[in-house]
This record gives C-alpha cells, structure tokens and sequence, in this order.
C-alpha cells in the first residue's frame, strides 16, 4: 500500500495560508477552500461549496489569490450574493 500522507501534506501547505483560494483545473470560476476528510484519514483541501471534481485528486486543485467568485462558495460562507440569475420572461 503506498503512503499518501506526504500527498495530503503538500496539498495542505499548498492551500494553507489565509486568502489561498481554488480553480478547478483550467476553470474560470474561483472557490473557497476548507479541509475535509480524505481517504487514510488525512485532511486535504476541498471546495466549501462541494463541487464535484471529477477524478478528484489534489493536483486538480490550482491556487489562486483571486477573489472567491462561485456563489454557492459564498453563500455557504454567509455572505450576500446579488442575483445575477437572467429574466426569463422580463419584469413581469
């Protein structure tokens, strides 16, 4: 069996000052990032909002310090998020 606590270590000095936030692989929007449980029991960074990644793996996970932008992210951290959600009828 291999060892992947080194894996889950340089994953979390990655994440593991404060205003280090994720882009999923090449993606444009930026996430906040918590610890959560991993396999072995090790802690590694994951986004606050849940989104899936999939064939989750650390590496997928790019660090950014641009500002948190995925609205469920910032709904779950208690802020207020101003609908950007298109009229599909107009004001009616």
């Amino acid at each position: 069996m291999t060892d992947i606590s080194p894996l889950a270590a340089s994953a979390r000095a990655t994440f593991g000052d404060a205003g280090v936030h994720a882009v999923v692989r090449a993606g444009r929007t930026v996430h906040a990032v918590s610890l959560g449980h991993w396999v072995g029991g090790e802690e590694v960074p994951e986004l606050v909002c849940h989104t899936g990644v999939a064939g989750w793996s650390p590496a997928a996970l790019q660090p950014t310090r641009a500002s948190v932008t995925c609205v469920r992210c910032l709904r779950r951290l208690g802020e207020t998020v101003a609908s950007q959600q298109l009229s599909l009828f107009g004001d009616v």
